[in-house]
């Protein structure tokens, strides 16, 4: 590591910190994806065109200990080129150096920042799954965070096949919750996935584990990793304008199709979506 990219760890060593605030999901175990980069990156200890800088963003916001942090970040050369890793959807909320590519879990910020690119909201994985036998024909388990989730109750509640759970969660999730969750998903066919808060959620990733195929409803896609896969062979991706007729959309999808779908989850999702490879898929990114 050359001297440089070391005085940015050493700059940033306290907003580094170690998680107070409740895990989420409940399930997770070990480091999350911001500090599983943090540690890959110092594991590899290689020099790259950009600087790394090493923030734990997600934990700095949540557990509130982001202060001073920007002016931290005005002693940063402008001159240099910069990479950041964010999980948390509203990261960076501090001004960082124009030329920085945000590799981030959200793209709350895209606007802000025309150099951000998507990266999966993901965490430890799920242990001990279970093919189940598919009960439901579709369904969605969580919180009404984003108006399409409401619009989705409303159009297919009624249906039969779908099944709807939609309690406010919050960090401290029960495990009854939690386990309504992985039981239902596992039984569901397909998962409807649509955005809450941010533009995407931990759920388009669970229900892939889980033996279901993600139905993704959006006014805006977050799609990573596109450049190397096509989300479209093993996700239903249905547009705000299109949410009218998601159960016809869902119902037109032949078996072959659909198991089409599920063989490119399983030779698709170890290498893209787990943190064992997020290190690998960033760095292959960095221009």
């Amino acid at each position: 590591m050359n001297n440089y990219q070391s005085y940015l760890f050493d700059l940033f060593k306290e907003y580094r910190p170690e998680p107070t605030y409740p895990t989420y999901p409940p399930y997770h175990q070990g480091l999350y994806l911001e500090d599983t980069f943090i540690k890959a990156f110092l594991d590899h200890s290689i020099d790259y065109d950009r600087y790394f800088i090493p923030i734990s963003w997600t934990t700095i916001y949540c557990d509130n200990k982001d202060s001073g942090l920007q002016e931290k970040l005005n002693q940063l050369d402008n001159t240099k080129k910069y990479f950041i890793v964010c999980q948390h959807d509203d990261a960076p909320k501090h001004t960082i150096p124009t030329d920085t590519i945000v590799f981030s879990a959200s793209e709350h910020i895209k606007n802000i920042n025309p150099m951000m690119k998507p990266i999966p909201a993901i965490c430890s994985p799920i242990i001990d799954v279970q093919e189940e036998n598919k009960i439901f024909f579709a369904g969605f388990v969580g919180s009404y965070t984003h108006n399409i989730r409401i619009q989705l109750q409303k159009i297919l509640g009624s249906l039969q096949g779908y099944y709807f759970s939609g309690q406010q969660w919050t960090p401290n999730v029960p495990n009854y919750r939690l386990n309504e969750f992985m039981a239902v998903t596992s039984q569901c066919k397909f998962t409807l996935c649509p955005r809450g808060y941010g533009n995407t959620s931990f759920r388009l990733y669970e229900c892939m584990q889980l033996g279901s195929v993600p139905v993704y409803i959006s006014d805006d896609f977050h799609l990573p990793w596109s450049d190397e896969i096509d989300w479209k062979d093993f996700c239903v991706m249905i547009d705000i304008k299109d949410i009218d007729n998601t159960d016809h959309i869902l119902k037109s999808i032949s078996d072959e199709q659909y198991i089409s779908m599920k063989n490119k989850i399983k030779t698709t999702y170890n290498k893209y979506f787990t943190l064992e490879n997020l290190h690998n898929n960033i760095i292959r990114r960095i221009a």
